[in-house]
């Protein structure tokens, strides 16, 4: 359908360094290396709204990429696009989380980096944190790969060298992502609308009673019919209907938008002044509306106010632990270190490599000292 405007494997850039050619495309052999990292397989034990200790039936962060995977996938084979790529940009999107999902975001930007953004901490992971290879650090992804990732949520400002990035791998910093990489940003959204409302319905926090008063924002959904099934299959029937009514307005919205005679090829869609992969205007303010309520009525929740409540006093403990006794780190970590820039950079890193189990053993140990 689009396939004139995708990021063919042929056109690919490469990577920083060369490898041998052998049975797979480029873009299936940057899968392959994110799906055999460390940080890769860190996701399964980092928080997406639960904690772990919830049960092990809600999202995690690993569950969480998975299906914003599949949504990617999905929507690129429908255009004709290249999958392979978004499905990558998918995988590796949060590698750069911190343990305890945003909450940790959110204190390492006010204990210690206020510049924190976890999209440049996941080019950081992919590019010099992962230790793989004898010849050079990070797992050496494709040029699109990269882009994707540090660009998926649309054009930057901040050059990224100011991160400690490589500056051997230029980046047009202020153009548009493939669509390949738009793709995979609302993919990320419609995954996590509606695998929230399916961990906030099982979890009881919120009650598909409660949610068939809002006719106005579950307009596609035929509650009768809901209210005939049992509760596992009605919640199941909900989340279903959440994705497949996103998922087909993305589809029909884009499709609108790139039957445009000025779009020929794959350098138009970067060259242009807009994303071309979206809702409609009025789904969009739906949209909107369903991450209001899932703030109001979800995220502040009393359960998950207080699990956050305790994240944070074991993330501040460990960020501040660090800051007075890095000689805590380990050797490897901290050879790192030069000046107080560098120190800061470490603390990031090694907090954001942990998983939530590790951060609370963490804090059990050295908090019962201090």
């Amino acid at each position: 359908m689009f396939s004139n405007l995708s990021a063919l494997n042929e056109n690919s850039k490469g990577r920083l360094y060369d490898v041998t050619p052998d049975h797979r495309l480029p873009y299936e052999r940057d899968r392959d290396r994110i799906y055999h990292s460390t940080a890769f397989r860190k996701l399964k034990d980092k928080t997406q709204v639960f904690m772990f200790e919830k049960g092990d039936y809600y999202r995690n962060r690993l569950t969480h990429t998975l299906e914003v995977s599949q949504i990617a996938r999905s929507v690129s084979r429908k255009f004709q696009l290249n999958e392979d790529l978004a499905e990558c940009i998918s995988l590796c999107h949060d590698l750069g989380h911190s343990p305890f999902g945003h909450v940790g975001d959110d204190i390492i930007t006010q204990e210690l980096d206020h510049n924190f953004n976890h999209n440049i901490q996941s080019f950081r992971q992919v590019t010099l944190l992962e230790k793989k290879y004898v010849s050079y650090d990070g797992l050496n992804l494709s040029w699109e790969t990269l882009d994707g990732l540090i660009k998926h949520n649309g054009p930057i400002q901040d050059p990224i060298h100011e991160y400690g990035l490589t500056k051997d791998f230029y980046f047009d910093l202020n153009k548009n992502p493939s669509l390949e990489a738009q793709i995979a940003s609302i993919s990320d959204d419609i995954a996590y609308i509606a695998h929230d409302f399916d961990d906030g319905i099982r979890s009881e926090i919120l009650n598909l009673k409660i949610l068939s008063k809002y006719s106005t924002l579950f307009d596609f959904i035929d509650f009768d019919y809901l209210f005939s099934l049992n509760d596992k299959v009605a919640r199941n029937y909900f989340t279903r209907q959440v994705i497949n009514y996103l998922v087909l307005n993305l589809i029909k919205e884009t499709e609108l938008k790139l039957n445009n005679p000025k779009i020929e090829k794959h350098v138009d869609i970067i060259n242009a002044s807009e994303f071309f992969v979206g809702f409609s205007a009025n789904i969009s303010e739906q949209v909107a509306l369903m991450k209001s309520y899932l703030y109001e009525h979800f995220y502040t929740s009393d359960f998950v106010y207080n699990s956050r409540t305790h994240a944070e006093k074991i993330l501040v403990f460990i960020i501040n632990f660090l800051k007075e006794n890095i000689s805590e780190l380990p050797s490897s970590w901290k050879r790192k270190i030069t000046d107080e820039q560098s120190k800061k950079q470490t603390i990031v890193d090694y907090v954001c490599g942990m998983t939530d189990q590790y951060a609370i053993n963490f804090y059990k140990n050295y908090a019962s000292k201090h």
